[in-house]
């Protein structure tokens, strides 16, 4: 072992404001998370953590609990979100290391064309709006239309 990879997980089970913060979110949201492990970047992993972490943030998912060691990365979602993390990753192409929470989220990534991905939640109002017409937002709507249609 490398006097780095020593240095690593020393480090890494030295951090305690994560460990803090993470405990501390955990109570708070009632639900301590699961762990979505990611390999190391430079250990030959396919992204950053920031990566993942930027990935699921478009996509609503609150992540927490960060950490690391000589080989992986660690941070955890809300249970409740787990599901929809992992698919939200398998489709970014993130290799995930820790066990699947739904077996069925590979399949679905894997039905998909490579680089594919789900339009997220907060996209989806604007992109709404954008298509609606100028005639289309004339048109009265509510009472005002029922009184028309007599």
């Amino acid at each position: 072992m490398k006097i780095e990879e020593l240095y690593d997980n020393i480090a890494g089970s030295l951090n305690y404001i994560d460990l803090v913060e993470g405990l501390v979110r955990g109570l708070l949201y009632g639900d301590f998370g699961y762990r979505i492990v990611l390999r190391r970047a430079d250990k030959g992993g396919s992204h950053r953590m920031s990566d993942a972490i930027q990935i699921l943030k478009g996509y609503g998912v609150d992540t927490f609990w960060y950490g690391f060691d000589s080989q992986k990365m660690y941070f955890r979602v809300k249970k409740r979100q787990a599901r929809w993390a992992e698919y939200i990753l398998l489709h970014a192409g993130v290799e995930l290391l820790n066990p699947a929470f739904d077996h069925r989220n590979a399949g679905y990534a894997a039905s998909h064309a490579p680089g594919w991905m789900p339009r997220p939640w907060s996209a989806g109002r604007e992109q709404t709006m954008e298509r609606v017409t100028e005639s289309e937002q004339k048109k009265p709507k509510g009472i005002l239309a029922w009184l028309d249609s007599l």
